[in-house]
C-alpha cells in the first residue's frame, strides 16, 4: 500500500505546474517517506522545477523515457509508442492525451500506482507480468539515468534530490516486489514448485 501511496506522491509532484502544488505533494512524500528538507523559498523550487524538467530551455533532466531509450534523444519516438500499448493493454488512455507524451514520468507512475492497487485487490497473472515487465524491462531501464541527470544538474535544490531519491527508493522496492515470472514457478531444492 505505501508503495502504491509513494507512487501517486511522486506523480503528483512530477505533474505539478505551479509551487504551490508541489509544495503539497512534497508534504505527502514526507508523511510517507521521511526526510523531506525544508524550503523556504517555493518559487526558487518552481523555477528549478521548470529548469530540470519543463522549459523552455533546453531540459536539464528530461522526465521523459524516450530520451533515455530511443537512438535519438527525441519525444514521441518508439518507446513512447510502447508506452502507449501498455496503457491500451490496460484499457486506459492517458490523461494528458495530445498535450504530454505518453512516457513522461508522472503518466508512468499513474500507471504504475493503478497496476499495484488492481493487484491489491485481485491477483491477475496476466496484469502481474504486464506489471512486472513495465518496472523491471522498462522502468528499471531509464529511471536510474533521469536521476542521475537531476543529481548532475547543477545547483539542483535540496527538494529535487531529495524526490530523485525517493523515486530510486520506489523503483527499486518495485522492482524487488515481485520476483520475475519464469522463477516463480520454478522447482525449489526438494523438487516442489513455488506457489503464489
Amino acid at each position: 500500500m505505501i508503495q502504491t501511496s509513494t507512487a501517486v506522491a511522486l506523480r503528483d509532484f512530477f505533474f505539478s505546474v505551479h509551487a504551490d502544488e508541489m509544495a503539497a505533494a512534497l508534504t505527502r512524500l514526507d508523511e510517507l517517506t521521511g526526510q523531506a528538507p525544508a524550503v523556504a523559498d517555493w518559487d526558487a523550487v518552481e523555477f528549478g522545477f521548470n529548469r530540470l524538467f519543463v522549459g523552455p530551455m533546453a531540459l536539464e533532466a528530461p522526465p521523459y523515457a524516450s530520451v533515455y531509450l530511443d537512438p535519438e534523444p527525441l519525444l514521441m519516438g518508439r518507446s513512447t509508442l510502447a508506452v502507449r500499448d501498455v496503457y491500451a493493454r490496460l484499457g486506459l488512455v492517458s490523461p494528458a492525451k495530445n498535450s504530454l507524451p505518453d512516457d513522461h514520468i508522472a503518466l508512468e507512475l499513474d500507471a504504475c500506482a493503478g497496476m499495484r492497487s488492481a493487484l491489491e485487490h485481485t491477483p491477475d497473472d496476466e496484469l502481474r507480468e504486464l506489471w512486472r515487465s513495465f518496472v523491471q524491462e522498462h522502468m528499471q531501464q531509464w529511471v536510474p539515468h533521469f536521476i542521475t541527470r537531476i543529481e548532475q544538474s547543477p545547483e539542483t535544490h535540496p527538494v529535487f534530490r531529495y524526490v530523485g531519491n525517493r523515486l530510486r527508493e520506489w523503483l527499486e522496492a518495485e522492482a524487488a516486489a515481485q520476483p520475475p515470472l519464469a522463477s516463480r514457478n520454478a522447482p525449489n531444492q526438494e523438487g516442489d514448485r513455488y506457489d503464489d
